[in-house]
Parts: structure tokens; sequence; C-alpha cells
């Protein structure tokens, strides 16, 4: 990006078309009307503009930062809080801020745009040391944790029974367009942006013969080559030939074209034209989720679900980085947040992966276990007892809070008021628990929990007679 772009926009108005080729459309709308003054405007606009020039951030994320931060002013226009520059912002103003985005229903992604939004602009005026803006720190550093964008699942797997009701639907789809770009993000987990940009010739082959995808990620400007599917071939191959005549017409190599009848004439497929037939696609074909719902289905559910099954089938973090083009492993990991569908069928089987009894005895446990009473001793635990000493299979782990949901755990209905004060704990402070017990991910917290709510239950069955 540079100087050139704006030179054809008149930068005075509130309003710029960028020309700029992507898969948003062939410009980029830039906003500043939101802006409550002129010395924000103006600010706004400069900084854009070299920000435009150095290349850094991308013209894309230049977007979204714009109409982001439109979420910022509209919180201080609720909140009734008025600001004459960056100066008068605060640290109590951008915490009132997160709280703000916290209540308004959201995604996560979507609220750690909104933060980085507000940072990007403030810390860059302070950078540059631009007159109007805070001398000292207003952001603390724990804003994204604060809004939960590590600590929240955001993982979207899709399920074996709506992605089964996918599949049916496919086989029954005639949108060549459509059908294909929902196959190839199934079978190659690449971003929605990656496939409308792909180009013709995108596919090719390995020396043994087997297809291999060239993607370019807009997001990271960065290319990378991935083993794909038959399936991914193919439907790479029909968009060649679907958008052949189209591609002569607009003169460019991109395959994601298609007719609009309103227009009368061939365009690029845009994102929000896509989803919006993704959308019809899920309700055409009645597709709903176990609550009978409409299944809420997103492309980048394919992408999510599929590092999901890579990592579950024994791909390496860095394998899956490279595969999906990740830029750090943090991406990579949420992954790791989804429960192993193995474990997750143990506990559809038993319900608690542990063992459950009355009492800890030979009639309970099984002869031939050891039960002298410092082998007791050695493996009592506060809410239970570990098989290790009992199996004599060594100590009991070292590992924090992995006990209840530890195959080799064993409680009884006298630990029961230590699992319920121990779940009351839990949902008291999650935050909290989960510094304190050293747990690091927000699956192994949601895990703990499910474990404690099948445990209690048991054991009060169990009590019940």
């Amino acid at each position: 990006m540079s100087r050139a772009y704006i030179s054809t926009v008149d930068t005075k108005t509130d309003r710029w078309e960028v020309p700029y080729q992507s898969s948003y459309g062939d410009k980029l709308s830039f906003e500043f009307s939101y802006l409550p003054n002129k010395w924000f405007k103006k600010i706004h606009k400069q900084i854009t503009i070299e920000c435009m020039s150095l290349g850094k951030p991308s013209v894309e994320t230049l977007y979204r930062y714009n109409y982001s931060l439109k979420r910022f002013f509209e919180f201080l226009k609720e909140y009734n809080l008025k600001i004459m520059d960056y100066a008068d912002l605060s640290h109590q103003i951008t915490q009132m801020y997160i709280y703000y985005l916290q209540q308004i229903h959201l995604a996560n992604s979507t609220r750690s745009v909104a933060m980085s939004a507000l940072k990007w602009v403030v810390e860059h005026g302070q950078f540059f040391e631009y007159d109007g803006f805070p001398e000292g720190q207003v952001f603390d550093g724990d804003e994204y944790q604060a809004l939960k964008q590590d600590d929240v699942l955001r993982t979207r797997y899709i399920p074996d029974n709506v992605m089964e009701q996918i599949e049916i639907a496919l086989k029954k789809e005639n949108n060549i367009l459509l059908k294909s770009i929902v196959e190839i993000g199934i079978d190659s987990g690449i971003r929605l942006s990656e496939v409308l940009d792909l180009t013709e010739g995108c596919i090719t082959e390995d020396f043994t013969g087997k297809p291999v995808l060239y993607v370019f990620s807009p997001k990271n400007k960065a290319d990378r080559y991935i083993p794909v599917s038959n399936r991914v071939k193919r439907a790479v191959q029909l968009l060649e030939q679907y958008s052949e005549v189209a591609r002569k017409e607009l003169a460019t190599n991109y395959i994601c074209l298609y007719w609009q009848k309103r227009n009368i004439r061939y365009a690029r497929l845009l994102q929000k034209i896509f989803r919006d037939k993704l959308y019809r696609f899920v309700k055409k074909y009645d597709i709903r989720d176990n609550n009978g719902e409409l299944y809420p289905l997103t492309f980048h559910a394919f992408r999510h679900t599929l590092g999901t099954d890579m990592l579950n089938k024994g791909m390496s973090m860095f394998e899956i980085q490279e595969y999906l083009g990740h830029e750090s492993l943090h991406s990579t990991s949420l992954y790791a947040k989804v429960q192993n569908p193995k474990v997750e069928s143990e506990y559809k089987k038993l319900g608690f992966i542990g063992m459950i009894v009355k009492e800890i005895n030979e009639k309970e446990l099984g002869q031939g276990k050891n039960l002298d009473t410092e082998t007791l001793l050695s493996a009592s635990l506060p809410d239970g007892a570990c098989q290790k000493p009992i199996n004599n299979e060594g100590k009991i782990c070292s590992k924090f809070n992995m006990c209840v949901i530890c195959p080799k755990f064993i409680t009884t209905p006298e630990h029961l008021p230590i699992h319920k004060d121990h779940l009351d704990r839990l949902r008291a402070n999650r935050e909290a628990y989960m510094a304190q017990e050293y747990i690091g991910t927000t699956h192994h917290l949601e895990t703990v929990e499910y474990a404690l709510e099948t445990i209690i239950g048991r054991l009060e069955a169990m009590q019940s007679g």
C-alpha cells in the first residue's frame, strides 16, 4: 500500500473509497463521520495515511480498525462520557470499555479487534509523541484476558451429526460455486479469504502424483503449498471450468467468480455475498443442531474442525501450524481445547472415567489389591483415593487438579461434601480458581466442572439408594 492509493481519495471528506482489490471487494470504505469532533477526524485521517504509507498494519487491518473503533465512540455516547482528545482517556475509561464489550453480544474475535483498534491508535500517537495523547499508560496489558479472548473457547467444532447433514446436503446441491467452496473448506481448512483468492493453476501435483494446493493468505501476506484431498482437486478444477468465461471477460485469474443477475455482469465473489449464500444453504437443507435450531454455520468452523481432527489424529502442533498457516502456535493451541473424541466417547458411555464405590475395600475394588493401612494412607486424597498405590503402580501423581478426570481416581459417598464444596469454589470465581489450581485452559476447567457434576450426581443417587 502506498500514498498512490490515497492520491485518488479526497482526504478532506469523511468517507474514503480506497481502491483495493480483495475478497472484501474492489475498494475499502473508510468512515470518519462517527468521530465526535474535528480533532479526532484530523488525527485519525493522519494516522491512517501514515500507516498506509508504511504498509503496517496492512490496509485490510486498517479497514477493520476503522469500523471497529466506532464501538468505542458508541460506548462513550451510551455512558455519557465526553473526551475532547485521547489525552482525556484514562485507565478507568478503558476498564469501563472492557466491561461494555463484555456486556454486548459479540464474538470474542470481534471484541478483540475492537480493543486492538483502540490500542493501536492510542499507542501509535504515544509512540510518535503527538499532541492530544495520554502521557501515561491507560492499558494494563490484561485487556484481552479480561475480555476472555484466551479463556473462552473460541474454537467452533462442528458436531458429527451436523457435518453429516452438511455432506448429505452437498450431494443434493447444484450450485457449483457454493458446493465447491464448501468442499474446499471442509477438506483443506483454508480461510474464506484464501479460498476467494484462489487463482487458475493453483492446484498441482507433487512427485508422487498427489494433489497440492497453492494458497496465498491476505491476512499474513504469506503463501504456502499444502497437500489436499482429491475432492479439493476436483472442486478447484470445477471452479476453473465454471469461471472460464468470467475470467476472460474480467481479465483476471481468480476462479471464485459469479454472475450478478441484478447488474447483468460477472464479478468476484465477496465474503459477505458468500456468507449469505452459506446461510441460505443451511436454511434450504434445514441443517439443525441437537436443540432443533438452525445450525449457525460459519465457513471458519470448517477450519477449526479440521484443525481439531488433525490434532486428535496425532499430528504435532507445528505440523498443524504450518498446514493451516498460523503465524504463531497460539492460534493452533486453541484446538487443544476441544475434547478428544475418544475421551468424549468415554464420558458418554460412563459419565465418569474414574471409579465411584461405596467403600474402598476388596469387595468394591476386587481381590489382589494392596489395601494395608500404610498404602491406603499413601493413596488417600482429600476427595477420594488414587488407584496407583493400591494397584502397585507407584505413588500418586503430582499433577495439579487432574485427579477428578483420571481413570485411576476413586471416590465414595463420604467425600460428597468435599466435591460439592469443590464445585462451589470453582464456580464462585473461575479465574481465581484457574490461577490457584494451575489450570491453563478453559477446556480443562470445563472438564473438571463436568466431572464434578457427574460425580456429585452419582454419589447422591448412591446415597438415596
